[in-house]
């Protein structure tokens, strides 16, 4: 089990007062839920038989990466666009309380969905890939949403992809200074963006989820269909970046994934094709996401934690693979 030093242990009473409050209903039952290393989260049942998911961000003097700060809002808002404007199964959420006088920290309060997640799925290979194709229809989905400023909404959004990508990058390198380490390879990431300066200003403006792991996707063996939870970690940017979750993995390159470009393209209302370009923005897509995972250790494991080394070496390949093609 992983131990995480930014969750929030809400106490029984908290939770009771917090679904009274909002007139959700008289608590009792609460269990923690899931397996996130971030949020804290619990099922709270109530005397209506009714079950629900409450999910809490870290407590305000928890020590989290700058673009993580009010995180929690973006992600009732990211739920709302996908109810709003594409038919994703998602929860609803029934309440949202960032006014921290009953729990003292961001939270709310949503739709208790039914399924596993898909890591914990025995999918024989022909199940997992009809499963993987319901993944990637989904993100041909929020990639019709489009905005006209670029990055996470929490930070102050941009007017090209390359000055938000420059800016998300730039805060991480902050954050990694502050807390008394050095990155090299975040530095050499900000001169890459620099580089491709041209071509990042030509990226369209999409909804993307950036986290479409496994572990985020629950399944219903009674229906088939699965559900999308935790889009957290959503921005506004560039949708090339949403394949990194997708067919081998963050430490390949997008050349690897003909197959998953295929399967959205035949979906998608604009098509993603193989090329240098798009090769490029994945790869700078991935250095995000390595450099996310070097500096996240700091403040979330300990140097011994396993989480903490897995880190390391998946940052370090992930960053090797993409510097090789840029």
């Amino acid at each position: 089990m992983v131990v995480s030093k930014t969750k929030y242990e809400a106490s029984e009473a908290e939770i009771k007062e917090l679904f009274a409050l909002h007139k959700v209903g008289d608590v009792t039952e609460i269990a923690p839920l899931g397996n996130g290393e971030f949020n804290a989260a619990y099922k709270v049942t109530c005397d209506n038989g009714v079950s629900y998911a409450l999910k809490i961000a870290p407590p305000e003097n928890a020590k989290v990466l700058s673009y993580e700060k009010n995180m929690m809002e973006s992600e009732v808002f990211w739920y709302s666009q996908m109810h709003e404007k594409t038919d994703i199964l998602c929860p609803k959420v029934y309440a949202s309380d960032f006014s921290k006088e009953v729990i003292k920290s961001n939270c709310f309060i949503m739709e208790m969905m039914e399924g596993e997640p898909l890591w914990a799925m025995n999918f024989s290979d022909k199940e997992y890939e009809e499963v993987q194709k319901q993944k990637i229809c989904m993100l041909t989905k929020i990639h019709r949403i489009t905005n006209d400023r670029f990055g996470y909404m929490q930070m102050g959004l941009m007017p090209s992809w390359y000055e938000a990508l420059r800016n998300m990058a730039l805060k991480l390198v902050t954050d990694c200074k502050e807390l008394g380490y050095g990155t090299p390879d975040g530095e050499k990431f900000i001169s890459l963006i620099d580089k491709h300066e041209k071509l990042l200003r030509a990226v369209p403006c999409r909804m993307v989820n950036f986290d479409l792991w496994d572990s985020n996707v629950l399944f219903n063996a009674g229906t088939g269909k699965i559900c999308w939870i935790d889009p957290e970690r959503g921005f506004w940017g560039d949708p090339v970046a949403d394949f990194i979750t997708l067919g081998s993995g963050q430490k390949s390159p997008l050349s690897d994934k003909q197959k998953e470009l295929d399967i959205y393209n035949e979906m998608a209302e604009e098509k993603i094709q193989l090329t240098k370009d798009t090769e490029i923005r994945y790869a700078l897509a991935v250095c995000y996401l390595a450099l996310i995972e070097e500096v996240e250790k700091y403040v979330r494991y300990e140097s011994d934690d396993p989480t903490y080394i897995r880190n390391t070496v998946d940052s370090r390949d992930m960053y090797d693979m993409a510097f090789g093609i840029l």
